[in-house]
């Protein structure tokens, strides 16, 4: 391939890559569902890292954090922490978190998790390869986070990285959302 081709190719992958990596504001900014046209949960069913299908339809009865990241999102990248905690944190409650990795291949993900110290059993990890379960919840940017009650109602969206799962805001939607 030549230098012109392959330059261009890099151009036009950025050019595409640039507006899900800067949401509106660097900070995540909750949303109601309607912000983006949802008030249930789509389908969701995925490959996790092993190959093993996942279908959000399993988790019948929990309380679902559906994130849309990629390790080069600088965002994503600081909010995973935060993802992992929150799995920690709430997972014993019935919370379950997934993670919907953006078109990327499982070794980079393996290198993302293992130079973070993060497990790939942390949280559910699925495999968007071709951005069609991004497009059908009607993710804007990246990172976006979506808070799915235990009746499959999208109950609002973060824009943006969460930075603190332990402040009020974000301890009190899934706290209610628990009890329910």
């Amino acid at each position: 391939m030549s230098f012109r081709k392959t330059a261009t190719n890099l151009l036009v992958a950025l050019a595409f890559s640039l507006p899900f990596c800067f949401p509106s504001n660097a900070h995540a900014q909750w949303r109601s569902a309607s912000t983006v046209g949802l008030t249930q949960a789509p389908p969701l069913q995925l490959n996790n890292l092993s190959g093993k299908p996942v279908d959000i339809s399993a988790f019948k009865g929990k309380v679902v954090v559906v994130n849309f990241w990629a390790s080069w999102c600088e965002p994503c990248r600081e909010e995973f922490g935060e993802l992992t905690e929150l799995q920690e944190k709430y997972g014993p409650k019935g919370l379950v978190v997934i993670a919907v990795n953006l078109a990327e291949m499982k070794p980079r993900i393996l290198q993302f998790l293992k130079g973070n110290g993060i497990s790939e059993n942390a949280m559910e990890i699925l495999l968007d390869r071709n951005s069609i379960a991004y497009k059908t919840w009607k993710a804007r940017g990246i990172p976006t986070t979506f808070l799915v009650g235990k009746t499959r109602k999208i109950e609002g969206v973060w824009i943006g990285a969460i930075e603190d799962v332990d402040s009020n805001e974000v301890k009190s939607k899934i706290d209610a959302l628990l009890r329910q």
